[in-house]
């Protein structure tokens, strides 16, 4: 059975890292981030809205808020909520519509996985309801269904994303935290997970694992920093091998760039799981709108799941 504290741990460092990357999301120029953390007295999460070159992809949103990625995750635990714990596919594309649709409280960038997400369930198509893509939203509720100790990660990776590469880079992760919330050493864990990965996706998980380049923010120039998981996996893999704590591999993957946001979310559940609950800087998690609330539900998640 998954440890709850472990599994609170992991839920509360995957938002949290969310969080902390929202202003420096999607800036592909590695550079530009170094000067804007800079201007910011070298504070690289949580940044204000007011430096010259971030995007305006989140420009509804403030700072301690989640991403859209972030989002997903807290829906995924808010809807497990009206069903004692479980996560059940039809509650949560419900309230999937109704937080992300056009009338929903959501207010901020909607990626292309949610858009054919809403579009297809509009249409009656919901089992599955994703499109074709392998893109990073396919990884943000698997934290959710890991830390609670379910099956059917498969089915909560489809209900955005209908891909193979997504569902075979779903399954690495998932096997991953996995590990590492049942007391795994991260490292072991890693070439675990990497060795035993669909023959698809295995030799670049393989390749960042043996890289001799220890700075993942090079090293991103080789993987590339956009949203598709062919790019984001090895990349996050090879932060994961090359920082040794929760701060390290938030900070590194938002200096990293690109969709930053989008793998914070199973680094940060991965990292503060394999690190312990006071590797998640305090001023991190209260910085992060609504902290008190995002334990609460976080620990009745656990609490009922476990």
């Amino acid at each position: 059975m998954t440890d709850k504290n472990k599994a609170y741990t992991a839920l509360l460092g995957a938002l949290v890292a969310d969080a902390a990357s929202l202003r420096l999301h999607w800036i592909y120029d590695v550079d530009l981030i170094d000067q804007i953390i800079e201007q910011n007295a070298g504070q690289t999460t949580f940044v204000p809205n007011e430096y010259e070159g971030i995007p305006e992809y989140h420009s509804a949103r403030t700072t301690g808020m989640q991403t859209q990625y972030g989002e997903t995750l807290l829906l995924a635990l808010q809807s497990m909520q009206k069903t004692s714990g479980l996560f059940d596919i039809a509650t949560y594309q419900a309230d999937f519509t109704a937080h992300f649709g056009p009338d929903g409280p959501y207010n901020g960038y909607i990626d292309r996985p949610t858009k054919g997400t809403l579009e297809n369930i509009a249409n009656g198509q919901v089992l599955p309801s994703g499109i074709d893509d392998d893109q990073l939203p396919a990884l943000s509720r698997i934290p959710a269904i890991v830390a609670t100790g379910q099956s059917g990660i498969e089915d909560a990776i489809e209900i955005t994303n209908v891909n193979t590469i997504a569902t075979a880079n779903g399954h690495v992760f998932a096997d991953l935290l996995n590990k590492v919330i049942k007391g795994d050493d991260l490292s072991d864990a890693l070439y675990a997970s990497a060795n035993s990965a669909h023959h698809s996706i295995r030799q670049p998980l393989l390749d960042a694992l043996a890289s001799p380049e220890t700075n993942s923010v090079e090293y991103g120039a080789t993987t590339g920093r956009a949203c598709h998981l062919p790019m984001a996996a090895p990349l996050m893999f090879h932060i994961l091998k090359n920082t040794q704590s929760y701060v390290d591999a938030i900070e590194t993957n938002i200096k990293s760039g690109g969709d930053n946001a989008g793998r914070s979310v199973m680094l940060g559940a991965i990292c503060s799981t394999a690190y312990g609950v006071a590797s998640i800087p305090e001023k991190w998690i209260s910085a992060t709108n609504a902290a008190s609330s995002l334990k609460d539900i976080c620990a009745e998640i656990c609490t009922e799941s476990l």
